[in-house]
């Protein structure tokens, strides 16, 4: 499969950017670590087939939206300080390290945005990243039924960090199932997306991060806010509700509750995080501009820590103030914008089309996924920072995509209009990618 995934990322660059961010969610290293090893450089691979492939194919770019192209330009200039701020870095090694892995995502996530340029190819991104993770989550749950306890609660899930790590990775393409379940009009996909669905939403409570849980209820409230009201998601709703009600364990509502525990109550790791959160801050405020390099924040957290640490390195468990002290408020700006870009366009278009009851299956599950997803992801990394995670970046790149092609779609019914006098908007499947 690698190998095809390489010859066809050369053919047809799309395929190999969608194949990408399947094997980096899917981390076949991991679930078949017996027979794959661990070491082996397949991003880098799937990379440049990628771009080659882009290049060979003479490096078109469809006619993007402003806000498309302020969505990549922000994410760009955030690129660039970093490795300014990389350059004058405390600990040139953990910048390294974090700028090696953030340049890449960065750069399948443009070009996310100039290859997903129709809706055939923006629906099977997004099956394709919420069925990946959907075989880890069927591993995760298969061992705590096997065992009677989440083992990955306190050991980490393959290569992507600790159970809050993976937690986070995971509520983008949560919403990308759900999304794909309710927008589906084949019933193999629905039942798939269904199923995947379950698994993830479990699979958060056996890893028991409670940011993720806090994160998980919101989309469920923007969800159930946006989608569609009929039937289908009506009864599906009543039903998720009373499966997680019977999936939540005790261990699951003793951790949730704790999160709005008294002072006086709260664990030690939950008040951590405050006294954490104080650093942040105060490291921020002494170096604004470029920060103090990527990743290197957690070098003055001891110093900066209220009362002090007997650590010489302490992460900050904030994906705010990892970015802001790590590359200053300048990148951070663009970096929170890069989110709140295709977030907005996703809100617009649902206004524009009146609501999601009448659009293409491709359109409703990109346009919830997005309004769901982006803040799940925002809302978990502020208690665990996930910025080396490819699913957000995917999701807001679907997104810019997303409002491309429908800007595209317009475009082409305003001139088929003045010939044919018909005024009515609808959106089609079959969208040129230059129209």
């Amino acid at each position: 499969m690698f190998i095809a995934l390489l010859c066809a990322g050369l053919l047809r660059p799309w395929i190999g950017l969608v194949g990408f961010y399947g094997w980096v969610i899917l981390e076949p290293q991991w679930n078949w670590r017996w027979s794959i090893p661990s070491d082996f450089a397949f991003q880098k691979y799937l990379v440049a087939s990628t771009m080659l492939g882009w290049i060979l194919n003479g490096a078109q770019i469809p006619r993007l939206t402003e806000a498309s192209k302020l969505g990549i330009a922000c994410l760009g200039g955030f690129l660039l300080i970093g490795f300014i701020s990389a350059a004058q870095s405390i600990d040139s090694r953990l910048s390294e390290f974090y700028m090696s892995n953030m340049w890449k995502i960065v750069l399948m996530a443009v070009l996310a945005v100039v290859l997903l340029d129709s809706p055939q190819k923006i629906w099977i991104a997004i099956l394709v990243c919420s069925f990946a993770q959907g075989y880890s989550a069927l591993r995760i749950n298969e061992q705590y039924f096997q065992d009677g306890f989440s083992l990955y609660a306190y050991r980490p899930w393959g290569t992507k960090g600790d159970n809050n790590l993976y937690s986070n990775l995971t509520l983008p393409l949560i919403a990308c199932s759900v999304a794909a379940y309710i927008f589906t009009d084949r019933r193999w996909i629905r039942y798939v997306a269904g199923g995947v669905g379950i698994l993830q939403i479990h699979q958060i409570m056996l890893l028991q991060s409670r940011g993720a849980m806090l994160a998980a209820l919101g989309m469920a409230a923007i969800i159930a806010w946006v989608m569609p009201k009929n039937i289908l998601t009506i009864r599906s709703t009543v039903l998720a509700i009373t499966a997680t009600l019977v999936l939540a364990g005790p261990s699951v509502v003793e951790e949730f509750s704790s999160s709005f525990a008294s002072d006086d109550s709260r664990d030690s790791s939950a008040d951590s995080r405050f006294y954490l959160w104080k650093a942040g801050a105060r490291i921020t405020a002494d170096y604004p501009l470029l920060g103090v390099g990527p990743y290197a924040g957690q070098r003055l957290v001891p110093q900066y820590y209220e009362g002090g640490l007997d650590s010489s390195i302490k992460g900050l468990h904030n994906l705010f103030f990892d970015i802001s002290t790590g590359f200053g408020l300048p990148a951070t700006i663009l970096y929170f914008a890069f989110f709140a870009i295709p977030w907005w366009q996703a809100v617009r278009l649902r206004r524009r089309m009146g609501g999601l009851a009448n659009v293409p299956p491709w359109l409703g599950a990109s346009v919830l996924a997005v309004i769901a997803g982006i803040p799940g992801y925002i809302v978990g990394s502020m208690f665990s920072t996930g910025a080396l995670a490819e699913s957000p970046y995917v999701l807001a790149s679907i997104g810019l995509a997303t409002a491309s092609v429908v800007e595209r779609a317009f475009i082409l019914q305003t001139s088929t209009a003045e010939v044919t006098g018909d005024h009515r908007y609808q959106i089609p499947e079959h969208i040129p990618s230059h129209a």
